[in-house]
């Protein structure tokens, strides 16, 4: 089965201010997580809030991009969204910066990221686990040097020297002030280290938009690497960016976050 672990992350209201969306609106939006459950949409969902962010972490088949899914979130956001005004609440809808969009949601104002892999619920790795990262208040920079700390320098996180591990990984840079389109640079970890340090210093304007294990070819980390004030063309509060490592392409990681990590829900 290839599984698909989707985290789409927006402010659309809070309660005085920039504290945290109202309990009436985590349930409209566990409300239509509920109902694609029950509809074979999704495998699995959990919704939670950092700050006055609602993330809806999903677990299904549909793949990277479905519009299904997308269209999913954008639908519980708007749901969330109609809460927040009733209730005469701050900031009602402050991310949906896209009217309608009809299909994918990346780029319409909603943090996306999202990793696919090969899993089955049998033989010797019945089950995975995962960590997702969820910031307020902050950009997607925020998490240039934890995921370049674990997944490029081996003083710091020593499982990169193991032997399934000592290929190192791809990081996938994007540059955040490019609007016409993603402008991405791939480079590799060990070989590129400096060139990698160079940019991801820049945290304002560079970005990891995912790192990729040269080991298995998996995707080990995205992020979602989008900067409101480019999508719409002006301040619109801050990105508030999700980040989904996948701990299966770096034992050592958890090994050293298990305390941390969550394993990935299924029915």
């Amino acid at each position: 089965m290839r599984l698909t672990l989707s985290v789409i992350k927006a402010d659309v209201g809070s309660v005085g201010g920039h504290t945290k969306p109202s309990s009436r609106m985590m349930a409209a939006v566990e409300g239509e997580v509920a109902k694609a459950i029950c509809n074979g949409l999704l495998i699995d969902g959990f919704v939670c809030h950092t700050g006055d962010d609602i993330a809806i972490i999903m677990t299904h088949t549909r793949g990277e991009g479905s519009s299904e899914i997308h269209q999913l979130a954008w639908k519980a956001f708007l749901a969330a969204t109609s809460v927040a005004r009733t209730s005469a609440l701050y900031g009602a809808g402050q991310d949906l910066l896209a009217d309608a969009p009809s299909g994918n949601i990346r780029g319409a104002g909603p943090g996306v990221a999202e990793l696919s892999f090969d899993h089955s619920l049998s033989g010797p790795r019945p089950a995975e686990s995962f960590m997702v990262f969820a910031a307020d208040k902050c950009g997607p920079g925020a998490y240039n040097l934890p995921l370049y700390l674990a997944f490029a320098d081996p003083m710091y996180c020593a499982g990169l020297m193991l032997p399934p591990m000592i290929k190192g990984f791809r990081f996938h840079v994007i540059d955040m002030d490019h609007t016409a389109g993603d402008s991405v640079i791939e480079l590799d970890a060990p070989e590129d280290n400096y060139h990698i340090a160079a940019l991801l210093r820049d945290n304002e304007r560079f970005g990891i938009d995912r790192i990729v294990s040269q080991t298995y070819g998996e995707v080990a980390a995205a992020v979602s690497a989008q900067r409101l004030h480019a999508i719409a063309g002006k301040y619109t509060g801050k990105d508030d960016p999700v980040a989904g490592p996948a701990l299966r392409c770096c034992p050592i990681l958890s090994w050293n976050m298990a305390a941390s990590a969550t394993p990935y829900p299924h029915s």
